[in-house]
């Protein structure tokens, strides 16, 4: 072995390299380099969700996984993580697996037998739509790049079963729709950081926002028009205030033959339940570009399934969590889990403002268009356009 060639992989047989090395290094040594993909699936009356999720950090010799249910508002979670090496390119980490099956076509997840949960699924994502980027995330605080990542998500169907304390679900593609994404790049709150350095997140999205207006919002969906054609609303901002452009945005019109139309602007007028912040209607207007100096309004009507629906992502690392966060080595082979009775819990949310962070099962309109979607948000502070009710 070279000591200055990271090992061959199988994917170094095909003609893809595109740094000097195997596929087994990545092309920056930041420790918070991380590659991810992320599934929300639902039923469309509201009564059950299933939420899954896997990272690879190359640079931190880790994989970790979750995968997790919701009914009601009761929601059982599985987390595993192991070291990445020999093992550089299987994808499963303790009983929870994730396969291509074609690419951008079918995905399959298992999450089998354990010991954290009397839970088990077997789920495969069928695209509907194809898949689309949002805009580059690049945030630099410090002097230094403390995000710098790269999404596409994607709509679909689902088919499988979920097995809860013996008792097995079918899930069929009538019933259920679902959403995942990918994305790669360095991110935030990826393990520790170090103790004798300015946090790379400072003034960035991942700092304190205690006593800021702060509002999070993000949204995927797949609409369908009377003539059988689909399109998504899709959109992803974050802004301290209320005042002048977010300090990000990301939203599209994606059709589904591939074409992309910019929103130059957008503003959301949510309803958002006042003991847990969960989102509950609203409308969003969306403003396009037209012909010449021409622009287009539309506007789209918010509304959630269930009430009480909504897996919450802390659970899943996205953030930390007894004493636990992505990308932290817990072991050669660890795995947990817990069953949360009520995640809308007032006091789950006063606890910790990431406890907000849901994959809320929504409605959506434009007219006699109508289609469904899943919806992200955090509410920090008094902001325009958010009513607490």
């Amino acid at each position: 072995m070279i000591p200055s060639i990271a090992p061959l992989t199988a994917a170094d047989e095909l003609f893809n390299h595109q740094i000097v090395n195997t596929h087994a290094a990545v092309g920056t040594p930041d420790r918070a380099w991380t590659e991810k993909a992320w599934f929300s699936l639902m039923r469309k009356d509201g009564q059950l969700q299933a939420s899954f999720g896997i990272g690879k950090y190359a640079n931190r010799n880790i994989l970790d996984a979750f995968a997790g249910i919701q009914i009601g508002s009761q929601q059982r979670t599985v987390r595993a993580s192991r070291v990445l090496s020999p093992r550089l390119e299987d994808t499963d980490v303790g009983p929870i697996r994730y396969e291509v099956l074609e690419p951008f076509k079918a995905i399959r997840l298992t999450l089998g037998q354990n010991d954290a949960q009397p839970l088990s699924f077997e789920l495969t994502f069928h695209s509907t739509m194809p898949a689309f980027f949002e805009k580059r995330d690049v945030v630099i605080a410090a002097g230094r790049i403390a995000s710098d990542v790269i999404r596409f998500h994607q709509a679909g169907t689902v088919s499988g079963w979920i097995e809860i304390e013996g008792e097995r679900i079918t899930v069929t593609p009538d019933e259920w729709f679902g959403f995942r994404d990918r994305s790669w790049g360095i991110r935030e709150h990826v393990g520790l950081d170090p103790t004798d350095l300015v946090p790379g997140h400072v003034g960035a999205t991942g700092a304190n926002k205690a006593g800021s207006a702060y509002h999070f919002n993000w949204l995927v969906s797949k609409i369908d028009r009377p003539d059988g054609s689909s399109y998504d609303l899709a959109y992803y901002f974050r802004d301290f205030g209320g005042e002048g452009p977010p300090e990000f945005f990301s939203g599209h019109i994606n059709e589904s033959d591939g074409t992309q139309i910019p929103i130059l602007q957008l503003y959301p007028e949510i309803d958002y339940r006042e003991s847990d912040k969960g989102a509950m209607r609203g409308r969003v207007t969306a403003i396009l570009t037209g012909k010449g100096k021409e622009t287009t309004e539309r506007v789209f009507e918010i509304e959630a399934i269930n009430p009480e629906m909504g897996f919450r992502l802390l659970p899943g690392m996205y953030g930390a969590w007894k004493g636990q966060i992505h990308g932290s080595f817990k072991g050669e082979n660890f795995l947990d889990g817990e069953c949360i009775d009520d995640v809308n819990a007032p006091d789950k949310t006063a606890e910790n403002y990431r406890w907000q962070i849901r994959d809320r099962p929504v409605r959506v309109r434009e007219g006699d268009n109508t289609g469904f979607g899943d919806m992200e948000s955090i509410i920090l502070g008094q902001y325009p356009g958010v009513r607490l009710v």
